[in-house]
């Protein structure tokens, strides 16, 4: 019974691997070379127990890289995408014409997360998820696998349910009511260690490196050995997570958000390239209530009685280019130059890109923009010489809270204030701003969303 425990937890993680949508594979393709820990750049540099621990788990199959030569130490993926995995990895009965979930964020009209509702439902008849708050009634399709999550998914899936329910629950404010015994007992089995100051840091994001630490641990407790205790770096605070609006500014919660994305034709392309899906829902987890259309359906009264106007990177840029925007008094989020371009708030419209780099250059870190960082910030995990980052050339008007490094006048994150103008004159309507969009967002890093939920919530403010 514990082999087949572990094989399945096995797998599982091994699954955590791919990108999203990539679940099935075809069992006559040939199997790829077998890599070891040496083949992954962000690996050299671990202690050498850790890289023994890696080693073995990437040549028994455990864990694949996130590209060629990188591993992924710090990569997440979302609970909707967990979900899907664990069904099928657990072979959980999914029935695929469920509509309504038992979860009150868990939708089949939501654009981001619908496809995962049978699994999530799958997921909760088997017992091994209760949901994300202490009550049971939200999932937060969208939201990342926490510490504890992950410590109550481990416990669970090596049958310690019970051990759990009857273990001493930690004394420790960062985990929730619920996640006590699991953790307890996860500490207990060194499958999990805690952080800085003796905490367990339960609400933080879990990573494929603990992932993987604990996988191995695991493994060592199905043999019938002790696993050795695990070393883990201490977690910075996500102080950027789930931001609140400041005493005396409006708050996300509850406000209307129209997401403008990529035109019809082009829809199946999401399966490829699902930055559209993670950004939405970036967006509810901060509170909005979101409305996308896509670019070649939209018009002007479709931006009336709504909070924020979001345009995607993914949106065809010539159905901007008449000036659509321009009498649209709704404070709006760009994260194509080209829509900043034609209000004449940026200078150039093509070749604003820069390559291989994964960095930005904050310029104004006392703005509530700069979401409290400061320096030269990672926007990207990883980069390579097809990897670009966007910006603008924004008019004097403007306030540049980012650029390029080394090229101020390259500017990767700005804005614009209600009643200031462009430099050919033309008024703004309401606040306007502008996020570089870094590549692929599963590669983007935990400041990158932290500005983006900054510039979006500073935006919201419409001063």
């Amino acid at each position: 019974m514990k082999k087949f425990v572990f094989s399945l937890l096995s797998i599982l993680l091994m699954s955590l691997t791919v990108l999203p949508f990539a679940f099935a594979a075809d069992t006559d393709t040939p199997a790829a070379a077998v890599k070891s820990v040496d083949d992954f750049k962000d690996l050299k540099n671990l202690p050498q127990a850790d890289k023994d621990k890696f080693d073995s788990l990437i040549q028994d199959g455990v864990f694949n890289g996130l590209t060629e030569d990188t591993f992924g130490l710090d990569a997440r993926m979302n609970r909707a995408q967990f979900a899907k995995v664990a069904a099928i990895i657990f072979n959980l009965e999914v029935d695929d014409t469920l509509t309504v979930s038992s979860f009150t964020d868990v939708r089949s009209d939501d654009p981001a997360n619908s496809y995962a509702l049978p699994y999530i439902e799958a997921l909760k008849k088997a017992g091994l998820t209760n949901g994300y708050d202490a009550e049971g009634k939200t999932y937060k399709p969208a939201g990342d696998v926490s510490r504890q999550e992950l410590a109550a998914f481990l416990i669970r899936g090596l049958g310690l349910d019970d051990e759990a329910a009857s273990a001493t629950p930690v004394d420790d404010s960062t985990v929730d009511d619920w996640a006590k015994g699991y953790v307890s007992l996860a500490l207990e089995k060194n499958l999990l260690a805690n952080q800085s100051a003796g905490k367990f840091s339960g609400k933080t994001s879990a990573t494929r490196k603990m992932l993987a630490l604990a996988s191995f641990a695991a493994k060592q407790i199905l043999s019938g050995s002790e696993p050795e205790q695990t070393e883990e770096p201490e977690v910075k605070p996500e102080t950027g997570k789930d931001p609140a609006a400041p005493a005396g500014e409006i708050s996300a919660q509850g406000k209307k958000l129209l997401f403008i994305t990529r035109q019809s034709s082009q829809m199946t392309q999401l399966k490829d390239n699902p930055d559209d899906e993670k950004i939405i829902g970036r967006l509810k987890d901060l509170g909005f209530r979101v409305t996308w259309v896509n670019c070649d359906k939209f018009t002007a009264d479709k931006a009336d009685g709504y909070d924020l106007v979001f345009v995607s990177n993914t949106l065809n840029s010539k159905y901007l280019r008449s000036g659509i925007m321009k009498d649209i008094a709704i404070p709006t989020v760009y994260l194509k130059n080209h829509g900043m371009y034609y209000l004449g708030l940026s200078s150039q419209e093509e070749n604003t890109n820069e390559y291989n780099i994964k960095s930005t250059t904050i310029a104004e870190p006392k703005d509530k923009a700069a979401a409290g960082l400061s320096g030269e910030v990672d926007l990207l995990l990883t980069t390579d010489p097809k990897t670009a980052m966007a910006y603008g050339l924004p008019g004097k008007d403007a306030t540049v809270i980012a650029t390029v490094p080394g090229k101020p006048k390259e500017a990767t994150i700005f804005y614009y204030n209600k009643g200031t103008h462009s430099d050919s004159g033309y008024e703004v309507q309401a606040r306007l701003s502008f996020f570089s969009f870094a590549g692929n967002y599963d590669n983007a890093t935990e400041d990158s969303w932290k500005l983006l939920d900054a510039l979006v919530l500073w935006t919201l403010q419409n001063g």
